[in-house]
């Protein structure tokens, strides 16, 4: 037997199997399941995103965060997902912003005062009595806004990019040790504040203050470390604060709670311009939405906590209120001789909801 053609002959063989099945790979598989939907067929990178926030799910902010989720979900086949955190599961309203800085996680939507870390104007939003109504921080809300805008551009040198104004109302005073109703019932009383604008304003009121994480509120109240909160109504009862608190004073009008939803400029500007538009109008939708829940939202919770019977509830005078004007223009005045925010800027929000 000639072994050398047996070889070859055998060679030939796998030879022609090899290219069969190549070309049956290639070739369209009738009857075999469709392919899931990727990249290629929706038109958006598939990506997974996650958004950090540090109130409850029972709240407009979360609810906001979702729906701007559950928008992107819809409107890319899937494709790119944000997952929320709510409770300051990543990370706590101190750590969020770092977090955002070295990309971490890809949206947050902290109070506005919180951004006074990297730009001080910024601290301007959550002074005293700095709206003169509700139609004028419903005004700073809106997208087109240019005080807003302004702000929002002096983050841009820090690396970060604001996207939209949310809101969670007015808000209020509790205490576990006497109520509120004129400047002299803080003294001697410890307040948990969120920020500098807030303890300056609790200490011209007459209290002290502490700047605390949000998460770490509840257990402070309980344990006495802190006598009392400042914070909105949906707040004070989907954290509980009212279990572990006496006294509350209602006092719309004087500071209310804002928060800028932000994202990594570098990372934001490195989308394709389809993607960036998609959850651009999906956040702003969900903005809308979020913002209009959230004086029902207050509403409720305000209904519940009487309800609940824990709390008892002044509802502030106009003469009381004047008295606390006094303190909230005081940090204003302090603010501007720090060279913390321009009579400018405290100008134009003050001007914003006003007839002209």
């Amino acid at each position: 037997m000639n072994w050398q053609r047996v070889f070859a002959l055998a060679a030939a063989v796998l030879a022609l199997s090899l290219v069969a099945a190549a070309i049956g790979a290639c070739a369209p598989q009738r009857g075999a399941p469709a392919p899931a939907v990727g990249p290629g067929e929706t038109g958006f990178p598939k990506m997974t995103l996650k958004f950090n926030h540090v109130v409850a799910r029972d709240t407009p902010k979360h609810k906001a965060a979702e729906r701007f989720a559950q928008l992107v979900r819809e409107r890319t086949n899937g494709a790119i997902e944000i997952q929320v955190f709510p409770n300051s599961e990543l990370y706590k309203d101190g750590e969020e912003i770092e977090a955002l800085q070295t990309g971490a996680i890809h949206f947050i939507a902290p109070g506005t005062d919180k951004f006074g870390v990297l730009v001080t104007e910024w601290e301007a939003t959550a002074l005293p009595y700095v709206f003169s109504s509700v139609e004028g921080f419903k005004q700073f809300e809106d997208p087109e806004n240019p005080v807003a805008r302004e702000l929002f551009e002096k983050l841009r040198p820090k690396g970060l990019l604001g996207l939209a104004i949310w809101e969670n109302g007015w808000k209020h005073f509790s205490s576990s040790k006497r109520p509120l109703i004129v400047p002299d019932d803080f003294k001697g009383q410890k307040f948990r504040t969120s920020g500098k604008p807030d303890e300056a304003f609790v200490k011209a009121l007459g209290g002290s203050a502490v700047v605390m994480a949000f998460s770490e509120v509840f257990s402070a109240l309980q344990q006495g470390v802190v006598d009392g909160q400042f914070n909105t109504w949906n707040n004070i009862y989907t954290q509980k604060f009212h279990e572990v608190q006496r006294y509350a004073t209602s006092s719309d009008g004087a500071v209310v709670l804002l928060y800028g939803v932000a994202t990594n400029a570098q990372w934001w500007d490195s989308l394709d311009s389809r993607t960036r538009q998609v959850l651009f109008d999906a956040l702003k939708e969900a903005t809308k939405y979020g913002n209009e829940l959230a004086a029902e939202e207050n509403r409720v919770a305000l209904e519940k906590i009487k309800a609940s019977g824990r709390l008892e509830i002044h509802v502030q005078t106009p003469e009381e209120a004047a008295l606390w004007r006094v303190a909230g223009e005081q940090v204003q005045r302090e603010w501007v001789s720090q060279g913390r925010v321009s009579q400018e800027t405290l100008q134009k929000l003050a001007s914003l909801g006003k007839t002209r």
